[in-house]
């Protein structure tokens, strides 16, 4: 409930700034109307000023507008939530690029001088936004080539959650669902840095290992009492298994199965009681 209150008043936020920007245009346009009409007297050099105010702020306004009235039906066109999110961001900046275009060349500034601006502009800054570029570039990638969805729930690194939303600089991860300031915000860089682990969508595949000493003479009985327990805690009882196994020359008891995400915590602290209590004699603790 709180999150949707969060993205009703983010919305109305937005309806409420265009609606600034609109009686702020009025205002100038009447001032300016004004002054043709006599009624009040304004120096020429302010005259100017107010002018060129009105053509930006006009220029910016029915370029949100247009987004606004437009943008939806854009992303209707595409069926996956990522790909809507990419050609949205697409389409908001190429507006909003032709919009300021218009504004430097009515200032009289020369496409010409405007791509060597451009050039220099982006020389100069490279290196001071390094990790914001980089971060930028990881956008494109995550939508492009989808290493996980919205929706999937995800490791990186000690973050990990539920992917609610992909932006243009963080990947936005929802830890826990039950409570609403859980959110993780990931920079997208990291994504091109770190590994990631897809966990599952609805379920999430736990995996949780523990180093043994030996190899009791009954494991078979062992490990079938140890997953008839397991079963008790979990709803989802199609994929438990418990199993012994060996790697870089040590033994480990292995149990994976498969959780809802709200329970992940609980139930893991359930298995691991359950281990220690059949295997508790055979179990290698760390030493402090």
């Amino acid at each position: 409930m709180a999150k949707r209150k969060y993205k009703e008043i983010r919305i109305k936020f937005l309806s409420i700034s265009l609606v600034v920007t609109l009686v702020t245009l009025i205002i100038l346009q009447l001032l300016l109307f004004l002054h043709r009409e006599n009624f009040i007297e304004l120096p020429t050099r302010l005259i100017a000023i107010l002018g060129n105010i009105s053509l930006v702020i006009a220029v910016l306004f029915f370029s949100s507008l247009l987004l606004r009235l437009t943008i939806k039906r854009i992303a209707r066109f595409f069926d996956e939530p990522e790909e809507k999110i990419f050609y949205s961001k697409i389409y908001s900046w190429t507006i909003y690029t032709i919009g300021i275009f218009y504004i430097l060349g009515h200032f009289g500034v020369s496409p010409g001088n405007i791509t060597i601006f451009v050039g220099l502009l982006a020389t100069g800054l490279a290196f001071a936004v390094r990790d914001v570029l980089l971060s930028f570039f990881g956008w494109i990638i995550l939508l492009r080539k989808k290493p996980f969805r919205i929706g999937d729930y995800i490791k990186i690194g000690e973050d990990e959650g539920t992917v609610e939303h992909i932006g243009t600089f963080f990947v936005l991860l929802d830890k826990a669902h039950e409570f609403p300031e859980g959110y993780t915000r990931v920079p997208n860089r990291l994504f091109l840095e770190k590994s990631i682990t897809k966990l599952g969508k609805n379920k999430l595949h736990e995996h949780i290992f523990f180093l043994l000493a030996g190899i009791p003479e009954n494991k078979s009985e062992m490990l079938s009492h140890l997953k008839d327990d397991i079963q008790q805690l979990l709803t989802d009882k199609e994929f438990i298994l418990p199993y012994i196994d060996m790697r870089n020359e040590k033994l480990y008891l292995d149990v994976e199965y498969q959780v809802s995400f709200n329970k992940k915590q609980e139930i893991r602290s359930n298995v691991v009681d359950l281990v220690f209590k059949h295997f508790g004699a055979f179990l290698v603790l760390p030493k402090n």
